[in-house]
């Protein structure tokens, strides 16, 4: 009888900013007990009405809807939409923002601007997914340390399974070329991870990677805010951290396992970059 063990990491460069990330508002559990025809109104963020309990039925930009128990709709910034509430129907509601958090301004968009308001319903069951809603509902009540970063988190999953359930051909150009973008990132980090022990030049790591050195450069600053030589230096005083604190290696150790003319050299750079001295962890 032996150990079986499968390995899953995480992508060398998963710590650098994304393009896109939602940011949680508010969300509420709407509860009915008798009927209302909620006023039309223009939103002015996304929002997203998971049915708890329905029929669920609104109007949105003109066009009358009605969603089953499980189903999902999303509305976007600018849409106009009015709800017809109904005795015993029940809802999720959340709202958010798409940033791009290099900027903070308006992230890449979810839908085209032409999008029917079929096109803002999921497709599937989305019932168990109100474990995120339960949870966002948690720590807003406990308040505890970190609350805001945890219901951060509970959104951004909750947002990328309800973004691959809306109908492809309904989302916006840029948005269905993140996963493509995504692909490019992990084959930069691989090129980066490959040389931690090296000190190449951007010509270098762009044919590692297949690409040209201007092409190179101009995905590094867009997908991880950049250039090649910052983003490699960065990820090698990630890895020096680690080999200083958690494996107990020593200032020169690190110095030439990652590629530093000598262990002066190293203790400069790392100094001017992290705050303080490598003998201070």
């Amino acid at each position: 009888m032996g150990m079986i063990k499968n390995r899953f990491r995480r992508p060398q460069l998963a710590g650098f900013i994304t393009r896109i990330r939602p940011v949680f508002e508010d969300f509420h559990l709407l509860r009915m007990d008798g009927d209302y025809e909620y006023p039309r109104h223009q939103h002015t963020n996304y929002e997203v009405i998971l049915i708890d309990r329905g029929p669920y039925r609104c109007e949105l930009n003109g066009e009358e809807l009605t969603l089953e128990k499980g189903q999902v709709l999303v509305i976007k910034p600018g849409d106009w939409h009015q709800d017809h509430l109904r005795d015993g129907q029940r809802h999720y509601v959340l709202h958010f923002r798409l940033v791009d958090p290099i900027s903070g301004e308006p992230g890449t968009p979810l839908f085209r601007s032409e999008v029917p308001p079929t096109g803002q319903v999921c497709q599937g069951n989305y019932s168990h997914d109100t474990f995120f809603l339960r949870e966002l509902r948690r720590e807003a009540e406990k308040g505890e340390p970190h609350a805001p970063a945890v219901q951060d988190s509970l959104l951004e999953t909750l947002f990328w399974r309800i973004a691959r359930g809306l109908p492809t051909e309904d989302l916006s150009a840029a948005f269905r070329r993140l996963p493509q973008a995504e692909a490019q990132r992990e084959l930069i980090a691989a090129v980066f991870s490959r040389h931690l022990r090296a000190n190449p030049s951007v010509v270098e790591l762009a044919a590692a990677a297949g690409m040209s050195p201007r092409h190179f450069t101009t995905l590094c600053i867009r997908m991880f805010g950049k250039a090649p030589a910052r983003c490699l230096l960065q990820l090698k005083l990630r890895h020096a951290e680690e080999m200083l604190r958690y494996r107990g290696q020593r200032v020169k150790e690190v110095s030439a396992a990652l590629g530093f003319a000598n262990p002066y050299h190293f203790s400069r750079v790392f100094k001017r970059v992290q705050g303080h001295p490598p003998s201070q962890r």
